[in-house]
């Protein structure tokens, strides 16, 4: 028997059938709500736990703050951003292969283009400056007291297309001094860094296709002077290595082994090498031959025996750090600083001593070499001065109730007026 629809059966049917939909879409509605607290609730530990968690550093900081917080479409911070191009310009190879792996980063394509919203050039800009000059408006009195460091390295020869500037980028390029058609082999590159307060600046950069001549130096040296005196700043001194030009520009500006300054723009400044670079300087001489002090003799085969020595402990060894790289370094080890500072350390002079004492070391240079290697370490440490209460006494700062600091440099100042080079190993 056929069953016959009532009238009213079927607005009913409907009807419900709006409602079960209506019923389904508050369903929905509620499990997003409900999800949506749980992750707000996760969040907010996650925040309760950065706020409680010492991190080392603001860059480790951003860096979990990626991993943990960061969702699709969400704009970068600006310290996410610079650790996202600090990672990228330590090696862009690492940093692909860190996204590969799973961790949170910007796309390539967000790097690059950040990288091209910086319209760099080689001379110093105008916009750049003001930028700079807004900054230091809010400097007090020993925050503006900075230093200019000058140094060159090497690039590999390539031609670029600079879409922004319409130019192409890889020739011999000293800004408002000139372009050539020679290939850039070189970048001197300049910068600005607090003597007090820490932080730096990068101030301007410049092609060069076989380093910068001496004159030439001068003339950039004074403009940087110029530029960072007009915005504000205190400049107190120039520091570079002790390239062949540099040598040069020093001499140029009127320096001397008496009197090591010069006047710019109004301002005293103090023309100093790089403490490294001397380090590195003194250890490839002593590498290369004796020195003779007096009547005393420095020899680097004292250090040679002595690594022998410890080399061959079964018991304990008391130069960890030095490995044969340290005594018998490549053209390109010879570079490294952190090599040459590691060699003339206190621990090698300590080893040397201990060597002589135990009878196992037998040499009449042995604790001239010593004595040499300590004072060199001393002096590092008085120059290398960071914090107030340092618990090496020699890395305090320079304070008339600091005696040991003035100590060690006029020793080393003494010791190098009389150092000769006299022979080789």
């Amino acid at each position: 028997m056929r069953q016959i629809k009532s009238p009213k059966k079927s607005p009913l049917q409907q009807e419900l059938i709006r409602i079960q939909k209506l019923l389904k879409r508050k369903r929905s509605i509620i499990s997003a709500l409900k999800q949506k607290k749980t992750n707000k609730k996760q969040k907010s530990n996650v925040n309760d736990l950065f706020k409680t968690f010492n991190f080392p550093s603001k860059n480790s900081r951003s860096l979990v703050s990626m991993q943990l917080l960061h969702k699709n479409r969400k704009p970068w911070s600006s310290n996410e951003k610079k650790v996202a191009l600090s990672l990228y310009y330590k090696s862009p190879s690492t940093y692909k292969y860190m996204r590969r792996t799973g961790i949170v980063l910007p796309a390539m394509s967000t790097v690059t283009r950040w990288l091209r919203s910086i319209n760099y050039s080689t001379r110093f800009s105008a916009k750049y400056l003001e930028q700079i000059r807004l900054k230091v408006l809010n400097m007090d009195y020993n925050e503006k007291k900075c230093v200019l460091l000058l140094d060159e390295v090497s690039i590999m020869k390539t031609l670029e297309y600079n879409k922004i500037l319409d130019e192409i980028e890889g020739f011999e390029d000293l800004g408002d001094m000139g372009r050539t058609e020679k290939l850039g082999s070189h970048a001197l590159v300049i910068m600005v860094r607090g003597l007090y307060k820490n932080w730096k600046l990068p101030l301007s950069y410049f092609f060069t296709g076989s380093g910068v001549k001496g004159d030439t130096l001068v003339e950039i040296g004074k403009n940087c002077v110029k530029n960072i005196v007009d915005i504000g700043l205190l400049p107190t001194c120039i520091v570079c290595d002790q390239g062949t030009q540099n040598r040069r520009m020093f001499s140029l500006l009127g320096a001397s082994q008496n009197n090591p300054s010069t006047e710019i723009c109004g301002k005293k400044l103090f023309l100093i090498y790089d403490m490294p670079h001397l380090i590195k300087s003194l250890r490839n001489n002593l590498l290369s031959g004796d020195f003779k002090i007096g009547n005393k003799v420095v020899s680097i085969n004292d250090i040679k025996k002595t690594y022998e020595i410890d080399s061959q402990s079964k018991i304990a060894r008391a130069m960890t750090k030095i490995t044969p790289t340290h005594l018998s370094p490549n053209p390109f080890q010879k570079m490294s600083c952190k090599l040459a500072i590691q060699l003339l350390s206190n621990s090698v002079s300590a080893a040397i001593k201990t060597c002589v004492a135990t009878g196992q070391l037998k040499s009449n240079t042995a604790l001239h070499t010593s004595e040499f290697i300590n004072v060199i370490n001393n002096m590092f440490d008085s120059a290398n001065s960071k914090n107030l209460y340092d618990r090496n006494p020699n890395r305090r700062p320079l304070s008339p109730k600091n005696s040991i600091v003035f100590d060690n440099l006029k020793k080393a100042q003494a010791l190098f007026k009389e150092a000769v080079k006299v022979s080789m190993p």
